[in-house]
């Protein structure tokens, strides 16, 4: 969609391709070419927005909007003072991106009496969410994160720019190759604070992590940004927000202690170089970058370390290393299992086969713990009866679609039928249920789409578009996109709640057959005949990478809840997994006599499950 920039503008989001807001009439683009795709965040005083250059191939960038809070605005002197510093920062930021570790300015320039930046997109991960998902760092993480960034601070301190908010947040590993970029230079923070216009200085940077000499008085130094990167470290290591490793009483930090009580130990190098960057006095501590890298270059523990493909937790091995193995296969049915689906807690498994009957099993033991028929009897030509499950995540409806073009609602606890939905012309393919457990969605050979309530039945709306049998859906986190793959070659992306058509990808060159939607929203993976797996921006409609590896049909694919691993099935009856973040083939699984036709991930990302066109279903787990 285009998001109006107007920050009086109400209802903000737009078809992907207007010119002018359906709302308040605000132009789209600024400058005829840059078009905000989505709000990445806002404070006191702008908005950053994701968004795309239409004259660059629709190459993604960010648009920084400078836009004081009402406070602010009521000063002249005080936004007359925003406003040089904004201008001032602009230059900087010119200069800076010229660093490959920062990211390039694009634009500069006032529309509609607004002043704003378009700056360089970083595709990754900031090391905040790292440290969130695969947990606390290793030693070897820390060495290379000095090493990474003191090179890029010592690069702006040259240019006379201090930072001033040095923090996991504006630290990204850039995806394409893991290199480490710093962020956010401080355009609003350099002009924010409650001494906008102090004499001695404006005071900026994030409590916790920036120092007293920052935060009291507005004064920042070199030594400051050392400060804030010290502090980065010791939360990347002990995951543990900085003010609660602080003794104030006795101005002392706690992190040694911390880490004593968790069983880590680090080197006495290491130890040394992070007391001296988290000294309370600026004069105590080091004063250049310079001065840090001398200390880094002289001990063989920094000069060995190595950044892992994937950031992990110190209770886990690399994701690289581990390997899975089949520790059940469950063989109940009699036919093909076309569909998996895991339950919300984790618990429960369900199955929809050729056999005519959808199967509960029970997860951690494999036992069988229901079977629910169809209350209409088999489908006379005996083909298949169950060709998709699906299960909602508030625990009490599963769906099931079939070859007779009906879509039945059970309550999966009792087993029982709760009602038909009737529409298609043909066969149901695929189905799927939103997050909220309100609505599903529905995918057919008479190659339409169905949206329906899920509580009462109600066909909401019908989606056209694809001009062959649609055969896979996924649903965003957000309840708010949905994704649908089809036999037209092509995947579509919809507005889930009016059914307009955002993207359509069309980079496979075969029949696709399944796709997945990142945890977060931002990233789609396709499974194709052609025999590739597509990783795809969504937003952006942007191929990011293409998987090659299986030698037929690439039949499934599902994406880890924890976005770092992405499973694909094939008719060349192997399983492959691959690292989400460099596409790296990480592992193959064998032991399915024929192809696969579905997967399904466990919540934990701790379980693989996997359904074959042999009868049976395998259950893998990490070693």
């Amino acid at each position: 969609m285009s998001y109006c920039l107007n920050p009086d503008c109400h209802k903000p989001e737009n078809p992907v391709d207007g010119n002018f807001c359906l709302n308040c009439g605000s132009r789209l683009l600024l400058r005829q070419r840059y078009r905000a795709m989505a709000q990445l965040g806002a404070g006191g005083f702008g908005k950053t927005y994701r968004a795309v250059d239409q004259d660059r191939l629709q190459e993604v960038c960010v648009i920084k909007q400078f836009l004081p809070s009402p406070e602010i605005q009521g000063n002249s002197q005080a936004l007359n003072k925003a406003i040089e510093l904004f201008n001032q920062e602009a230059i900087r930021l010119y200069e800076l991106g010229k660093h490959d570790r920062i990211p390039n300015m694009l634009a500069y320039f006032e529309q509609d009496k607004r002043l704003y930046l378009v700056q360089e997109f970083v595709d990754g991960e900031n090391l905040l969410t790292e440290l969130e998902r695969y947990g606390v760092f290793q030693e070897s993480l820390i060495w290379q994160l000095l090493a990474d960034l003191l090179s890029v601070l010592k690069f702006i301190h040259k240019h006379g720019v201090i930072h001033r908010d040095i923090k996991p947040e504006n630290i990204m590993r850039r995806q394409s190759d893991r290199a480490l970029v710093l962020i956010d230079f401080g355009i609003s923070k350099q002009a924010s604070g409650t001494m906008i216009s102090g004499a001695r200085g404006t005071m900026a940077g994030t409590p916790g992590y920036a120092p007293d000499e920052q935060l009291r008085f507005g004064e920042a130094y070199p030594a400051s940004d050392l400060y804030a990167l010290g502090v980065t470290c010791v939360h990347l290591m002990t995951g543990i927000y900085p003010s609660s490793l602080y003794n104030a009483w006795e101005s002392r930090w706690l992190w040694r202690e911390h880490l004593l009580s968790q069983g880590v130990t680090i080197s006495n190098q290491l130890g040394a170089i992070l007391d001296k960057l988290l000294k309370d006095r600026v004069g105590d501590r080091y004063q250049s970058a310079d001065q840090v890298l001398k200390d880094l270059n002289s001990n063989t523990t920094a000069a060995s370390a190595e950044i892992p493909s994937t950031i992990i937790s110190n209770q886990t091995t690399p994701l690289i290393a581990q390997k899975w193995r089949c520790i059940n296969t469950l063989t109940g049915h009699v036919a093909s299992v076309r569909s998996v689906a895991m339950s919300p807690d984790g618990q429960t498994l369900a199955s929809g086969s050729d056999d005519n009957t959808i199967k509960l099993w029970h997860l951690g033991s494999g036992s069988l713990k229901n079977t629910l028929t169809s209350q209409s009897g088999f489908f006379k030509n005996g083909a298949t009866w169950f060709t998709c499950v699906a299960l909602s995540r508030d625990g009490q409806t599963l769906a099931s679609g079939s070859l007779d073009k009906i879509i039945r609602i059970w309550d999966w606890g009792s087993g029982k039928q709760i009602r038909n939905l009737k529409g298609h012309a043909d066969r149901v393919n695929a189905i799927a249920i939103s997050p909220d457990s309100q609505t599903l969605v529905s995918g057919s050979r008479d190659n339409t789409i169905k949206v329906w309530n899920l509580v009462t039945g109600q066909l909401l709306r019908n989606i056209d578009g694809h001009s062959n049998s649609v055969t896979t859906l996924a649903i965003s986190p957000n309840a708010q996109t949905l994704a649908s793959g089809s036999w037209d070659n092509t995947i579509k992306v919809w507005n889930l709640l009016n059914g307009r058509l955002i993207h359509t990808f069309t980079g496979h060159l075969d029949w696709v057959y399944g796709v997945a939607i990142s945890p977060d929203g931002q990233t789609l993976v396709s499974a194709s005949r052609d025999k590739t797996i597509q990783i795809w921006h969504i937003e952006s409609g942007t191929l990011i990478r293409s998987l090659t590896g299986h030698t037929d049909w690439v039949t499934t694919v599902a994406i880890s809840p924890q976005s770092n691993l992405v499973v694909s099935g094939s008719r060349d009856k192997t399983i492959k997994l691959w690292d989400m973040g460099n596409g790296q083939l990480l592992d193959t699984l064998t032991g399915h006599l024929d192809l696969i036709h579905s997967l399904a991930i466990s919540p934990d990302g701790q379980n693989i499950i996997s359904s074959s066109n042999d009868g049976a279903i395998k259950i893998w787990r990490r070693n």
